[in-house]
């Protein structure tokens, strides 16, 4: 993995509250940066599995793992739960789909630029 590919990633943890017409908000609070690099899907695998989606798809890896078994952590717990965890890269919300030790794979949630970088 080349220095010059990795990308500056934010994780960050939704807190949803429920308001009083019923509809919740989230807040973000930012948990981590770490250093990624990211990959297109392009196999026949990935496109069989995400379909029409894999336009919005990417895999992200950090060098040392650090991003996956953080991530890794939150697959199966109840009360901390990936759900809840979103990454920012290049001011673009992705959701997390799955995690393996091989990299995250995230869906992009929204187009237009979401937050500044000064912001993150």
């Amino acid at each position: 993995m080349l220095l010059r590919y990795l990308k500056k990633v934010t994780v960050m943890k939704a807190t949803r509250t429920k308001q009083a017409n019923g509809t919740y908000t989230e807040t973000l609070e930012k948990v981590k940066t770490y250093k990624a690099q990211e990959m297109e899907l392009d196999d026949e695998i990935s496109a069989s599995i995400y379909g029409a989606n894999i336009n919005k798809m990417l895999r992200i890896k950090s060098p040392k793992k650090d991003l996956e078994k953080f991530l890794q952590s939150k697959v199966s717990n109840k009360e901390d739960n990936i759900s809840y965890y979103y990454v920012f890269i290049d001011s673009q919300k992705y959701k997390i789909v799955s995690v393996n030790s091989k990299g995250a794979d995230v869906e992009m949630v929204q187009w237009k630029k979401y937050i500044p970088l000064e912001q993150i």
